[in-house]
């Protein structure tokens, strides 16, 4: 075997670190280590045997990016390695396989610099355009990731081969390799190609600096979310590499060329031009950047036009929008580009108007056949938020120290140059805290596992961030003991995060936040989410805290009102609200808080009476005619109003909802004695019980006068309460035939 064992280790170590499958890889791996083990005669065998180990090669990632670089460092295996992959891999039918092997390829060309730039780069060359697709595309990646690879090992490429790799982008579109299946895939590597030469600054002249901004531009407008995103890659390398040295020639032609397409019917234009905005340099940005700040900030609103809506467009804003304040701000060597006067106004902007735009897209909730799109707005601006507050807090302790920016400071009654906290209150003051806070926990008890934990992880780095301190947040210590800085916390877990931010239930400045996300938890379809939310509540509730002075039930109940107030024909928050006070009456709470019940119900019913009117909404209506029951119940004079809306629905336009309401009116009968005189509850109950209420709708009209006599109530009327009042108010009665109502609730149900 002595004579052959050199030619046989590199061909077995090539299989184990570039095979596709694993078994291939670690059948040759220990295939070498019998070898090494039983001949004894492999060129630094042990080491090898120790480097690709079962383990090491179960990674295909770290099998061509690691294992095989450290093996390439023995002699007689790099060359193998090499032919492996231009031959083989590159082009590869595995398209992740073609971009895995450019990355190797770049990453073993440290060990020699002078074959890779003759040998390798001129044998790819030619590749790029090729007839065969898998060819062309991982050519054009490899030559990209080689020649970056020689730069940052600082070695000097040939002015011939630096012309041959400039045009490599033109050739390309010159032969049209964009048309066709495979143009997708080839503007991707085009991207990333002009990425790395960017970053290697090959020479180019302005002709080709020209025409691959062209192409980068016309990537951005691409549909596909892929090539958008390699194309902002390489914008950033590119522009300050080549366009910035030009010295403001062009600069304002390409934001402005942005900002146009903001507002560009195409709505792939829009999520391109917005992500372009945020890796434009600090010279692109500082002349109009109030400008370019409100147009994004209009951006991430929910556009009035239904069928312009495009929700990738809003994330793309959003974070467009964060990334330029950033390099606004972070940028040191360029204040004399930006104005004292300017540079305040910048951070007064980023308080008033970025802050309140990322605020608003946190109540983003739009939903398209791919569900709730709108998560996505909401975690780009969560994401926001945190650094926005970081940018703000670090400028506040900084201060504007320069002479010119205190002199300008001093017009600003606000602000106090000797007094620190005033000049933190300037920038991030106790108000922007609370409702900094009080928004990030409203989407951390969400039901949304994936927001939640995100929500309470970006809560966790604002609270125990080592380098800059967030000032002004009311009940710190509190909300520290709630979500301590440990990084092993399952916040995702509803079991776990629950019982935690429902603490915050006790203080009054969050306590509108969660019970506004809670309800949706609470009252959702997931029953899971809806048992660990409630049962998480109710622990709440019957728990003593030294820190709760008032009664806890009573506080519940004035934020439960706020919530249907705030969100008033909202059914996105009411349906759910109105389950969440179902189920607390069906765990008797509410029911016995004295005075504050009367004002409770009071409250609920006034809800009821809007959102009920004229819903179609069958799971809103079971919830109300439940609620309806549970207040009919109470020994209180509010019941009777509850009772006469209750029986309205005996003669509901929908057969199911008469039914549920029959059903709901027997059982108060039942239990409240006093709504009906005791000669006659009997006779009341034989006409709910005996009557078909999904039946003839004109039979149930009759049956509900009779009752309502029986009752001692007008049937033409229900009460309408409000605080302190109770009026009267004619019910509508319906006027539409009842098949057609009832085909048309089918048909918008999607039946």
């Amino acid at each position: 075997m002595k004579s052959i064992l050199q030619q046989l280790a590199p061909h077995l170590l090539t299989v184990a670190c570039y095979d596709r499958e694993v078994n291939c890889r670690r059948a040759a791996a220990a295939a070498f280590q019998e070898n090494v083990g039983r001949q004894g005669n492999y060129p630094h065998g042990i080491d090898i045997v120790n480097t690709a180990d079962y383990f090491a090669l179960s990674s295909r990632t770290n099998s061509y990016l690691h294992v095989a670089v450290c093996i390439a460092q023995y002699d007689g295996y790099l060359y193998t390695f090499v032919d492996e992959l231009l031959n083989n891999k590159i082009c590869h039918w595995d398209k992740s396989l073609r971009e895995l092997a450019a990355n190797a390829l770049s990453s073993l060309a440290k060990y020699d610099l002078g074959h890779f730039s003759s040998t390798a780069v001129g044998k790819l060359l030619p590749c790029t355009l090729s007839s065969d697709l898998c060819m062309r595309h991982g050519a054009t990646l490899a030559i990209g990731e080689v020649i970056l690879a020689l730069h940052e090992c600082e070695y000097v490429l040939l002015p011939d081969l630096q012309n041959q790799v400039a045009g490599v982008v033109l050739a390309i579109e010159k032969a049209r390799l964009y048309r066709g299946k495979g143009g997708e895939i080839m503007r991707s590597a085009v991207s990333r190609f002009i990425e790395c030469i960017s970053s290697a600054r090959v020479q180019l002249t302005d002709k080709i600096k020209r025409s691959l901004l062209d192409t980068l531009h016309e990537n951005l407008r691409h549909p596909n979310s892929q090539i958008q995103g390699a194309a902002v890659a390489a914008l950033k390398s590119f522009i300050p590499a080549y366009i910035v040295p030009l010295e403001s020639k062009g600069f304002n032609a390409i934001t402005l060329r942005y900002l146009e397409q903001l507002t560009d019917p195409n709505v792939a234009a829009r999520r391109g031009s917005a992500l372009a905005l945020g890796v434009l340099p600090f010279k692109f940005l500082c002349v109009g950047w109030k400008d370019i700040l409100r147009k994004l900030c209009a951006a991430c609103e929910i556009e009035d036009n239904p069928e312009e809506r495009d929700v990738e467009s809003r994330v793309n804003a959003v974070k467009g929008l964060v990334s330029v304040c950033e390099i606004l701000t972070k940028t040191q060597d360029h204040s004399h580009l930006l104005s004292a006067e300017e540079c305040i106004s910048l951070y007064v902007f980023i308080k008033n108007e970025v802050m309140q735009t990322l605020f608003k897209a946190l109540d983003d909730y739009s939903k398209d056949n791919r569900g709730d799109v709108g998560s996505w707005v909401r975690e780009a601006a969560l994401d926001g938020l945190e650094r926005c507050t970081y940018t703000l807090c670090k400028r506040g302790l900084k201060g504007f120290s320069s002479k010119s920016e205190q002199m300008e400071l001093g017009s600003v009654p606000q602000l106090d140059k000797t007094d620190v906290t005033n000049q933190m209150n300037f920038l991030f003051d106790e108000n922007m805290a609370t409702h900094l806070v009080g928004n990030i926990v409203k989407q951390a008890v969400e039901k949304m596992d994936k927001l939640r934990e995100l929500a309470a992880k970006v809560l966790q780095r604002i609270l125990h961030n080592k380098s800059i301190s967030i000032p002004f947040i009311p009940h710190r210590e509190r909300l520290e003991q709630i979500v301590p800085d440990d990084a092993d916390l399952k916040w995702g877990v509803p079991t776990f995060s629950y019982p935690r931010f429902l603490q915050l239930l006790g203080i009054s400045c969050y306590s509108k936040y969660v019970i506004s996300g809670l309800v949706i938890s609470i009252g959702g379809l997931q029953d899971s989410l809806r048992k660990s939310s409630l049962n998480a509540l109710l622990e709440f509730l019957q728990s003593t805290d030294e820190n709760v002075n008032d009664s806890k039930e009573y506080n519940l109940s004035n934020d439960i009102l706020w919530v249907l107030q705030k969100y008033k024909r909202c059914d996105r928050v009411v349906e759910p609200t109105l389950k969440t006070i179902e189920n607390l009456f069906s765990k008797k709470i509410f029911l016995n808080m004295e005075a504050q019940t009367a004002v409770f119900c009071v409250g609920v019913l006034e809800a009821l009476n809007i959102e009920l009117k004229g819903s179609k909404d069958f799971s809103k209506l079971y919830a109300g005619i439940a609620i309806l029951g549970y207040i009919s119940s109470v020994p209180e004079q509010i019941n009777i109003q509850a009772f006469s809306h209750l029986l309205t629905f005996l003669t509901h336009r929908f057969p199911k909802v008469r039914k549920a309401a029959a059903e709901q009116v027997y059982l108060v009968l039942q239990q409240n004695d006093a709504l009906v005189p005791e000669d006659k509850l009997e006779k009341a109950l034989e006409i709910i019980s005996e009557t078909c209420w999904d039946g003839d709708l004109a039979e149930a009209k009759e049956k509900r006068l009779e009752l309502c006599a029986t009752c001692n109530l007008d049937g033409g009327t229900f009460l309408k309460v409000d605080v302190g009042t109770s009026r009267r108010v004619v019910e509508q009665a319906p006027t539409s035939d009842e098949n057609a109502a009832y085909s048309s609730l089918v048909g918008s149900a999607g039946f």
